[in-house]
């Protein structure tokens, strides 16, 4: 197979052609867990880990570090009973031995990473389409079969694993009632208790700005941040006539929701004279979004002005501390009694604009 490459992130992109686009896909409901064990893990760093993603929102995180399911997201808040998270526990805990020791079968040619995508997907007529899909370095290698109980794959490798998890019938029999049965039900037990979380709506925080390109053109970046569902729409207009959506792309946030950004090649000194166009379901109507102000407008005089203010007047705070000392007074963030000769800050009983404080009239 010659010297494995570097592992790619090929299980989150083929999760995202699973799940929804940002280009207005329709909404899916899903329920898929992305697993990865490396054979050489780097020091303090996990050999096994899973995230589970119900439709586009991450809602499981497990690692072999904390051996442990945990909520993720808006579904740290949901409503489950007692021995659910215990039960994601146990399933991931074989899921890890199954693949570590997957990676021990293939030998010393490594580093290896496996990866795999389980899990299963609601249809239109709500029957379960069951998903089992399995890379070696960043190549799709191997399928398990749910209806036979088999794994086919053309590498050697495939076969060498699928070899050693057919020997055990209890892998094969728990993978089966795992993909057919438990998966359709925990997806219909968390659309029913927390529903409310996939039908989040987050309108985007929007960002258009410029920065210089190649000679004679700049590059308008429109930018798209924290919103949900993942379903949007970036276009740039041209005094108000379409100008193409560009070039970007999209991702997850930590906290369910995700971002977006398009870039777009025009001339320069024409910036201000374009537009984004943003639509989304969060927004009440398509929103128009101006190119901000250059960097390097106000905010850097803003800056200096106060820098300079800032150094006039600790200059001379210097003068009034030197003056002081000279005459033999103490320092006025030593003098901290208010009978303290030249104190300047008040006493310990008084409060700054208590009537005391001031004197009286």
């Amino acid at each position: 197979m010659g010297e494995p490459g570097p592992p790619r992130p090929w299980a989150l992109g083929l999760l995202l052609l699973l799940l929804p686009q940002t280009w207005g896909a329709e909404n899916h409901l899903s329920l898929l867990y992305h697993l990865t064990a490396v054979s050489s893990p780097a020091t303090g760093s996990p050999a096994f880990w899973v995230s589970g993603w119900l439709g586009p929102q991450q809602y499981l995180s497990y690692s072999s570090l904390r051996r442990e399911a945990e909520p993720c997201g808006a579904w740290v808040w949901e409503t489950q009973v007692s021995w659910y998270w215990e039960m994601e526990t146990t399933d991931l805990k074989n899921k890890e031995s199954l693949f570590l020791e997957a990676l021990k079968a293939l030998g010393g040619k490594g580093p290896y990473t496996l990866q795999g995508i389980l899990g299963c997907e609601l249809s239109p007529d709500n029957s379960s389409v069951p998903t089992a899909l399995f890379a070696l370095n960043g190549e799709d290698f191997m399928e398990f079969h749910p209806e036979n109980g088999s794994w086919t794959g053309d590498w050697p490798e495939a076969l060498s694993i699928s070899k050693q998890w057919e020997k055990k019938a209890e892998v094969v029999s728990k993978e089966k009632t795992f993909l057919l049965s438990s998966c359709p039900q925990r997806l219909l037990d968390h659309l029913e208790r927390s529903r409310r979380n996939l039908e989040w709506k987050e309108p985007p925080s929007m960002r258009l700005k410029a920065r210089p390109g190649d000679a004679g053109f700049s590059v308008l970046t429109c930018s798209a941040f924290s919103f949900y569902p993942p379903e949007l729409q970036l276009r740039f207009l041209h005094n108000g006539l379409a100008a193409g959506t560009g070039e970007g792309g999209f991702g997850p946030n930590g906290d369910g929701s995700f971002h977006a950004w398009s870039s777009l090649t025009v001339q320069r000194g024409d910036e201000h004279n374009y537009r984004c166009l943003v639509q989304h379901a969060g927004l009440p109507q398509p929103l128009s979004v101006e190119l901000e102000s250059p960097a390097g407008s106000s905010v850097p005089i803003v800056g200096i002005v106060l820098g300079f203010l800032l150094l006039i007047a600790t200059a001379a705070g210097g003068v009034l501390l030197w003056r002081r000392m000279r005459s033999g007074l103490p320092a006025p963030w030593i003098s901290l009694r208010g009978d303290d000769v030249g104190s300047l800050l008040p006493g310990p009983l008084q409060e700054p604009d208590s009537p005391d404080a001031r004197g009286t009239a």
